[in-house]
């Protein structure tokens, strides 16, 4: 497991045909509102729903949490045009505080019925 010290990026991979289906209330434990609202606007929902979740668990991996992912700590944003960011709430942004660490970037892909995500550190940013 990575240490929050540890600056080298997460890969995870996600394939949303073995991911429960769009519709499954499991999905509501692992996003927000607004990621499944977001999600289920476009095509390939289950796409972008797993893409969602693989991202939040790099984050988490490279943060270094003690146990499974924080889900609704956790939210990736998307503004037209823009990169996906990672916000982070809760107690998972209060034990981030408490241990220097600032919300890393998240990079998410998906296409033909796979999804994977990326998190790192901004240069510099990480312990």
């Amino acid at each position: 497991m990575n240490s929050p010290t540890t600056a080298c990026p997460v890969l995870r991979i996600s394939w949303p045909q073995h991911c429960p289906p769009r519709d499954d209330p499991r999905w509501n434990e692992w996003l927000t509102g607004t990621e499944r609202a977001y999600a289920h606007s476009l095509a390939r929902a289950e796409e972008h729903l797993s893409a969602r979740k693989a991202a939040k668990e790099a984050a988490a991996r490279l943060l270094g949490w003690p146990g499974p992912p924080p889900w609704q700590d956790m939210e990736i944003r998307r503004r037209t045009d823009r990169a996906p960011v990672l916000t982070v709430r809760g107690p998972l942004a209060h034990w981030m505080r408490e241990q220097g660490l600032v919300a890393p970037h998240v990079s998410l892909t998906h296409a033909r019925g796979y999804a994977a995500a990326l998190a790192w550190y901004p240069s510099g940013k990480e312990r």
